[in-house]
């Protein structure tokens, strides 16, 4: 069973080499590409040759400091995983306008028959649902390197603000994606109730996650009359050992309990949140008494004209700022969680 979290895929990163070209809008307006490299979990950091105020006077000065941030823009993000990608299907296109019309269909439909000689074989066919109409959303952050960051050379704010940029970006990603799943109003044939029955609490939410898996395979689709196959189950962080302890064999008053067969990736979302001058933005995480049972993939689309793209624009001596490091990416969501997904009230004790 694969367990995400925070935590996880930070310790899963650790022990990876990496090496990704990643892409950003040169001083010009060109397209480049910096190259980002993390070596047995340590990603390497760039430095600038010279102090800050003396790379802002050339375009070669300016071209390295755009390199900087995306490196430590990267380093960010890395310190926020994504936890959402086992439920969505990540499809990216250029050329998708600001609204795209999509025809939701579950899949393919194919069947193998016998085939007798000189018979048509049976061709594969897709099935259409409602269409629908989503926006691609333009998401976009910055910052301003000040005439005082250049005089005093304040190389080390310039790289606190973009390692905030990237770690405020995988955030928002975590939050659209999820969010509508955790914001969903589920009607009664996507609930499930937490047992009150069972004679301890590891029993009782033993069986709420059971009964939740039985309640889900006997809804079924009213376009394919496919039944509900939930293999993830996304909880709060606070509930992790409860449910890894749970699911697996256990032996209780003298009772043993086989492993719970049927989800096979576990997901722990607490919300995120920061300040930005005197306002709190927060994003909310799972309720610590509510989990959910997702069929991943097969009704979740995450939507990419292009993701996160920087670069560097002009000075505004007004305000005695010298460079504004501005990041922006469009992205859609299409989640349909009605037909994927079992909302559980956990028990409390």
């Amino acid at each position: 069973m694969k367990i995400i979290s925070i935590d996880t895929l930070k310790q899963e990163r650790r022990q990876q080499t990496v090496e990704i070209d990643v892409p950003f809008i040169a001083p010009g307006g060109k397209l480049a590409t910096v190259k980002k490299r993390i070596v047995n979990g340590e990603m390497e950091v760039f430095d600038l040759a010279r102090p800050l105020g003396e790379m802002l006077t050339t375009p070669a000065g300016l071209y390295d400091v755009v390199q900087k941030s995306v490196i430590d823009l990267e380093l960010g993000r890395e310190s926020v995983p994504l936890l959402y990608t086992p439920i969505y299907r990540r499809l990216e296109d250029p050329n998708f306008t600001e609204y795209v019309d999509v025809a939701p269909f579950v899949g393919a439909q194919v069947v193998f028959l016998e085939h007798m000689e000189l018979e048509e074989v049976k061709f594969g066919h897709r099935r259409i649902g409602q269409k629908d109409t989503v926006p691609i959303v333009t998401y976009a952050a910055g910052f301003e390197i000040t005439e005082d960051m250049r005089v005093y050379d304040k190389t080390w704010q310039l790289t606190e603000t973009n390692r905030a940029l990237g770690e405020a970006y995988n955030a928002l990603l975590n939050h659209i994606h999820l969010y509508p799943i955790l914001s969903y109003n589920y009607p009664a044939k996507n609930k499930t109730a937490a047992n009150t029955t069972a004679p301890t609490y590891r029993e009782r939410l033993r069986e709420t996650i059971k009964a939740g898996l039985i309640h889900a395979s006997q809804d079924k689709n009213t376009t394919t009359g496919a039944p509900r196959r939930p293999n993830i189950l996304l909880a709060h962080s606070s509930r992790r050992w409860d449910i890894e302890e749970v699911l697996q064999r256990m032996v209780i008053g003298g009772t043993e309990y086989p492993a719970v067969s049927g989800i096979d990736t576990l997901i722990f979302y607490d919300g995120w949140s920061v300040n930005v001058g005197e306002k709190n933005y927060t994003y909310p995480g799972v309720d610590p008494n509510k989990a959910y049972l997702i069929e991943g993939q097969k009704y979740f689309r995450e939507l990419v004209k292009h993701d996160l793209m920087v670069d560097a624009s002009g000075a505004d001596l007004s305000r005695l700022v010298e460079q504004q490091i501005v990041a922006r990416a469009r992205r859609g969501v299409l989640a349909y969680p009605a037909d994927a997904v079992e909302e559980l009230t956990l028990p409390t004790s």
